[in-house]
């Protein structure tokens, strides 16, 4: 799970002290796995909301979230709105980090009957579970493991440069294999393979870097760009793409929510990855309106982004490459 950006400037401070960094990182790991029950509980919202004064780019951005996802503009609506964001990440962030340190407390997670993932990968091709950063998507890939299959998680550096090691040790302690999407493009080779082995691939869907390939997707009704590496994989592996998301409903208690299993057909027709991506977003977007204050987007997700991408809209053809990632190197 990424932390929110800081202010001021990158520069102003060293990357280990600010407030993404690692210095807070481990000091936030001590108390979520240390400190008594009553501290877990009560201080996420105490610090999220000195968090949502004092850093003003990530408030502003999520505010001009709440904006398009609520349909409103005034701030009495917007301003809680957004605050609530903060507080319900600071308390996945908790429980994320007392998750994966040395004295886990037992966390629920309800799957919902039927299993769509379970008897997706009956069927041997493997499964891309596309998600989002919306609940408690750390949690949801470590529970993962459940379904017996070999877990690869392809997701975006951390921002701060700082928390790249401790954050993959972290993950990759539970057996979570972590590869990077913005490198080489050997890589998807071993995704191919994982996929053809009946593994399971988690992708994810709302973070795109600058060097990778996006699909521009209505979204809360205005264009919005989304990773293409999803659906351009499951082309070349013939594997399912089926959505899911980890809402949090209380005290360590999380629910999967897929959405629908979504077949990509092959390089023959060109319109179908822009299609299924709709509907992929559409999934996505039935989860935001349902849980607005747990998609923790901390700038605007709607912004033209300062870096050139490669998109492609519905109406142009997709590009013939395949998802680019590289495997992060053990220690």
């Amino acid at each position: 799970m990424q932390v929110v950006d800081v202010e001021p400037a990158p520069e102003a401070l060293p990357e280990e002290l600010r407030v993404d960094g690692l210095w807070w990182r481990k000091f936030a790991m001590l108390g979520s796995v240390y400190a008594p029950e009553w501290w877990k509980r009560s201080s996420p919202p105490v610090i999220a909301a000195i968090i949502f004064g004092l850093i003003g780019r990530n408030r502003r951005g999520a505010m001009a979230n709440m904006r398009r996802i609520l349909g409103t503009r005034e701030p009495i609506v917007t301003a809680p709105a957004a605050l609530r964001m903060f507080v319900e990440f600071a308390h996945c962030m908790t429980e994320t980090m007392e998750f994966f340190g040395p004295r886990p407390h037992p966390v629920r997670v309800d799957v919902p009957e039927p299993d769509l993932l379970a008897s997706t990968l009956e069927k041997g091709r493997g499964a891309i579970v596309v998600t989002g950063h919306l609940g408690n998507w750390d949690v949801a890939a470590a529970d993962l493991r459940k379904y017996g299959r070999a877990v690869t998680v392809v997701m975006a550096h951390e921002s701060n440069p700082s928390t790249h090691e401790y954050v993959r040790r972290m993950r990759e302690a539970l057996d979570i294999r972590v590869v990077y999407s913005d490198d080489s493009v050997f890589s998807s080779l071993h995704l191919v393979r994982a996929l053809r082995a009946n593994h399971i691939v988690a992708m994810q869907l709302d973070r795109t870097s600058p060097q990778g390939r996006t699909l521009e997707i209505p979204f809360f009704g205005v264009p919005a760009r989304f990773s293409a590496g999803p659906f351009h994989l499951a082309r070349v592996a013939g594997a399912p793409i089926i959505p899911s998301f980890a809402p949090r409903l209380g005290v360590r208690h999380y629910e999967i929510r897929f959405g629908g299993v979504h077949e990509v057909p092959d390089r023959r027709r060109r319109s179908s990855i822009e299609s299924i991506a709709a509907s992929v977003v559409a999934d996505f977007e039935a989860i935001v309106r349902e849980h607005p204050c747990q998609w923790f987007q901390f700038a605007d997700f709607w912004a033209t982004p300062t870096a050139a991408a490669i998109t492609r809209g519905p109406s142009q053809s997709a590009p013939e490459s395949e998802p680019q990632a590289r495997p992060a190197a053990r220690s």
